[in-house]
């Protein structure tokens, strides 16, 4: 059997070099026009509530690519124990293998302009622990910042609460 094979392999060795060529550069060039899609697979419904939400999570924010967004619905998110436990989730977050950057509350910064150099500072707003003082205000730094962070927050409870 195997000599057989080996004298038709030998006696066709350029029409069958040929056929290997030829399928060879038909794959290759079928090889390039191969596409990849992250989108859901059509075994999903379009009319299910879960797809529903994550098309209109897409229209909302572009595509979700490598971003995670975790939110959170409360109004004590400037109260101490929430607050602490939002930071301590946030450094736990980062210290995980593949996280770049974490953009959050905990870790907003006041942009001061410095004058002699013309450049800005970026100064953290919060401390890595806040703790309440009776009659003083929670935040190391009462600034625009902090007014624009508590502003968004609240818009954000309204609009998803």
């Amino acid at each position: 059997m195997w000599q057989r094979l080996g004298q038709f392999i030998l006696k066709y060795r350029i029409p069958l070099l040929a056929l290997l060529i030829g399928s060879t550069v038909f794959m290759g060039i079928h090889a390039s026009r191969v596409q990849l899609s992250y989108d859901f697979a059509r075994a999903i419904p379009i009319d299910n509530p879960k797809y529903k939400a994550y098309q209109e999570f897409r229209s909302k924010f572009g595509e979700d690519g490598n971003l995670m967004v975790i939110g959170i619905q409360t109004d004590k998110l400037f109260e101490e124990t929430t607050f602490n436990a939002y930071a301590e989730l946030q450094r736990s977050l980062k210290k995980v293998e593949g996280v770049d950057d974490i953009i959050s509350v905990p870790s907003a910064v006041n942009l001061v302009k410095i004058p002699e150099t013309e450049k800005l500072k970026a100064d953290t707003i919060f401390a890595d622990k806040i703790y309440h003082k009776p009659n003083s205000i929670l935040l190391p730094h009462f600034s625009l910042a902090y007014l624009f962070i508590k502003i968004c927050c609240t818009t954000l409870l309204q609009m998803h609460g």
